[in-house]
């Protein structure tokens, strides 16, 4: 099967994987499909303007009325004045752009037609020069001057993050207390005797993004310094959830102990159950560096595209 960026570029579309957004300048208009395969559908954007308010509204009816054709599985659809936009779903577990598409295009420009819509930038409304460029978060249509305006805002900006200082020790406290989060994720979990299976991710993800958070700032050393104080926390969190297997499976069989001596317990217990304490565990840890891994990809692009200012198409 085809990949999301080859099914765009079959039907004449750019795609910007930093952001999963297709992009295609058609008779003037700038197109955008802003992907969403979690939820499986995908919003498909043009920026267009009519003669009159009046023709506005009978646009958006127009657009809206498409919601009834049970043929085009549309989630939504509207004119806000100034973007006409539909949104399909598809009820296939991998996103098939190409197969809906070409109709979503035609639905789309038969309403431009139908309404004499022009072009515009979606900055400021004027028709001139248009063009589609990524900019940090986001691909939009926009003219020279408001493309111009918007990079010298990029600049100036990543000008002013440059000279903002990591704040370790706030960063430190962050990931601490995202890592506490996730090893109390994982102590429920164990409460509620479900195997720990997400719990490993919600440390991970939430010790980097604390740390991201609260030090301002996120070097390479900073990233390595949060993931591992979420790996930290998440053992700890894995000891307590033994010490409560301990604790709850002694008081079962009528062994009255505190808690702190059933911690002091826990050694014994893995080596006579290490084969139950590798399975329960097991997909936390693997869960763990899975959340590694998307906090590193995330690091990662959010190093190339700081101050990303470019045209796409």
């Amino acid at each position: 099967m085809a990949t999301i960026p080859e099914q765009l570029k079959e039907m004449g579309f750019g795609c910007d994987m930093n952001t999963f957004t297709g992009y295609r300048m058609i008779d003037g208009f700038g197109f955008t499909i802003k992907l969403d395969t979690v939820n499986r559908m995908y919003t498909l954007s043009v920026p267009c303007a009519v003669h009159s308010q009046g023709e506005a509204a009978q646009l958006d009816e127009a657009a809206r009325m498409r919601l009834n054709d049970p043929q085009n599985s549309l989630k939504n659809a509207g004119y806000d004045g100034r973007t006409l936009t539909l949104v399909y779903f598809t009820k296939n577990m991998v996103l098939k752009v190409s197969d809906s598409l070409g109709g979503v295009l035609n639905i789309c420009m038969e309403l431009i037609r139908q309404f004499n819509a022009v072009p515009i930038c979606s900055q400021c409304g004027r028709a001139d020069s248009l063009s589609i460029y990524g900019l940090e978060h986001n691909v939009r249509c926009l003219c020279p001057h408001c493309f111009s305006e918007i990079q010298s805002n990029i600049s100036k900006k990543n000008k002013a993050q440059n000279e903002i200082a990591e704040n370790v020790p706030l960063g430190v406290l962050g990931a601490v207390m995202g890592g506490v989060a996730g090893a109390v994720v994982w102590l429920l979990f164990s409460l509620m005797g479900k195997i720990v299976f997400a719990a490993g991710m919600a440390a991970a993800v939430l010790s980097f993004y604390a740390y991201r958070w609260l030090a301002r700032k996120v070097s390479r050393p900073g990233l390595v310094l949060s993931l591992v104080i979420g790996f930290v926390m998440m053992l700890i969190g894995m000891y307590f959830a033994i010490g409560m297997d301990v604790f709850f499976g002694l008081k079962d069989i009528g062994h009255q102990v505190s808690f702190g001596e059933a911690l002091g317990l826990i050694p014994d217990y893995i080596r006579l159950n290490l084969g139950a304490v590798l399975f329960n565990n097991f997909f936390g840890v693997f869960t763990y560096f899975a959340g590694a891994v998307i906090c590193i990809l995330q690091y990662r692009n959010d190093r190339k595209i700081k101050g990303r200012a470019v045209m796409l198409a």
